[in-house]
């Protein structure tokens, strides 16, 4: 399933690739391809890896990385699918592959009943608790989307005030291109409505058959009522009841990905010197 979803998400086209690689300010440095960028006969990523949460299948022989005139492969975030196809391609002097990134990840059941009795016990006894206690005091909250850019402009806002680093993530560069995502096919924001303010975001990308949680934003003002567990938990049941296979929370081990029921899936970084 995960070999599916690297496929199918965002992060592997060329559109978003693009895109991704105007954050780098040396990305000048480069020579940009397709799906990969070289730089002091090394073949690289395209695309910061804070950016980026999966990798496109590369096809790399030795032959392909002479005609490059690379002598070195540094690439990050494979998925050991990836890694082994790779090494199994190109014969050579050095390989070092380290353990990076994870992803977490959740396979949906059919029903959202299923998905609660699937969660185990104390988890699944503090999601009902912080349920309860949420609609005790909102019983009319609404889960919404939308593309329109007031609803933008809140995400970025809330994103701002959060505590530490990622309080200062959204810089103006970060901003447009957040921004220029919302307008492309299948990116969108869910934000949970209470009273006619916002009081969480997830910023997502979204096809026929799962939707990648890609960055997230609450209102302080609710923290009591741990609105940033409740919106992903609307938008799981959203999602079963919509029949989709998958909910992908993306790099990053946070304990509410597990406690939502996420699974982690180790990702690799590979060198090959030839």
């Amino acid at each position: 399933m995960i070999d599916e979803q690297i496929k199918n998400s965002p992060f592997v086209n060329k559109e978003f690739l693009d895109l991704a690689i105007q954050l780098n300010t040396s990305s000048e440095d480069y020579s940009q391809h397709e799906l990969f960028s070289v730089k002091n006969e090394t073949l690289f990523n395209k695309g910061s890896r804070d950016f980026i949460d999966y990798r496109p299948d590369l096809e790399i022989t030795v032959e392909i990385l002479k005609n490059l005139k690379c002598k070195r492969v540094s690439l990050d975030s494979l998925h050991f699918n990836q890694v082994k196809k790779i090494t199994e391609s190109v014969q050579s002097n050095s390989i070092k592959i380290a353990k990076s990134d994870q992803v977490v990840n959740l396979i949906l059941p059919n029903s959202y009943e299923e998905y609660i009795a699937e969660l185990p016990r104390k988890k699944r006894h503090e999601l009902k608790r912080k349920k309860s206690r949420f609609h005790d005091q909102y019983p009319n909250s609404k889960l919404k989307e939308s593309n329109d850019i007031e609803i933008f402009k809140s995400f970025v806002a809330l994103h701002k005030t959060a505590d530490g680093e990622k309080g200062s993530f959204m810089q103006d560069g970060v901003v447009s291109f957040f921004k220029s995502l919302l307008t492309m096919s299948g990116w969108k924001i869910y934000y949970l409505e209470i009273d006619n303010t916002i009081a969480a975001c997830c910023f997502v990308f979204e096809d026929k058959l799962g939707s990648y949680l890609y960055n997230s934003s609450k209102n302080n003002s609710f923290n009591e009522v741990n609105p940033g567990i409740i919106i992903i938990d609307k938008i799981i049941e959203k999602l079963i009841n919509k029949k989709y296979s998958f909910f992908d929370f993306l790099k990053g081990t946070e304990r509410y990905k597990f406690d939502l029921g996420g699974t982690a899936t180790q990702l690799y970084d590979l060198e090959i010197t030839l």
